[in-house]
């Protein structure tokens, strides 16, 4: 793929990048680049040209410790958020934040101001095929339903396609105003106690649950293993060691780049 110049967007995500990456090599703290990214890495040699964000994942060990220390080694410009900020934080997943709201984000209710960001996520363990997973799905698929009707305006995508069952969800939610009679922090915590009952080092298989993992998002730690580097516009950075299997979970034809239609699925402007 040719090289293409890094979007202002872009340009402020690979700051956040490459200081999550000094913050790790210097506290000994495992990461893995993941979804959309790892497709730039290995399709792109770095920012697939039309991406808007940047995604991390960390074992669920990792992803503790870099939580007790972001507020302390993070540059004044950037911010670790997580549930625990409440109506402040938006999305499923952890982010750091650039404090600069430079951009508008489209997808939802509400038009939401935003500085560039990175998804940070805690690779946690499965449980193991059978009745024990099925019990789990239940429990993770309306945990995280709290979590998104929390912050209905705010986080969840009317622009995605979706199966009936959830637009029926999002209609009732949008009617009556759901996401007042829910505590967001209440909600977060309910949802990572679920996530993380399982040790990741105890686990033989694994999973992002909080970015778009269900159950076909499982696969062996084997294929996270120790990280392997990946080159990445200028750096490198360390993503699964089997990268194939890792991408084809998800995008089984990760090489062909998608249509325009459904390129830029943040729908990120530049903030007028």
């Amino acid at each position: 793929m040719e090289n293409h110049k890094l979007s202002k967007l872009q340009e402020a995500e690979f700051d956040i990048l490459k200081t999550f990456i000094r913050i790790c090599e210097e506290n000994n703290l495992r990461y893995f680049l993941c979804y959309g990214s790892m497709i730039g890495a290995v399709r792109h040699q770095g920012f697939i040209p039309w991406d808007d964000d940047v995604d991390v994942a960390m074992p669920r060990p990792d992803y503790e410790r870099f939580s007790h220390i972001a507020d302390r080694v993070l540059p004044g410009h950037l911010y670790f958020s997580t549930y625990k900020l409440g109506k402040d934080h938006i999305t499923l997943s952890a982010m750091i934040i650039n404090k600069n709201q430079d951009f508008t984000l489209h997808n939802a209710g509400k038009v939401m101001k935003t500085g560039a960001w990175m998804d940070v996520l805690a690779i946690d363990g499965a449980p193991k095929a059978g009745l024990n997973r099925k019990l789990f799905f239940l429990k993770f698929m309306y945990r995280r339903t709290m979590c998104q009707l929390a912050h209905f305006d705010e986080i969840v995508n009317l622009q995605k396609p979706r199966p009936w069952y959830e637009k029926i969800v999002i209609k009732f939610a949008g009617i009556t105003k759901i996401e007042k009679h829910l505590d967001g922090v209440k909600c977060g915590k309910k949802y990572h106690e679920l996530l993380s009952r399982i040790p990741y080092d105890d686990a033989d298989e694994v999973a992002t649950f909080q970015g778009d993992d269900r159950l076909e998002g499982i696969m062996p730690k084997a294929v996270y293993g120790n990280g392997t580097k990946y080159k990445y516009e200028d750096i490198y950075v360390t993503g699964p060691d089997d990268y194939d299997r890792y991408l084809r979970c998800y995008y089984p034809n990760y090489m062909t780049p998608p249509p325009i239609e459904l390129r830029n699925r943040h729908n990120v402007k530049e903030a007028e």
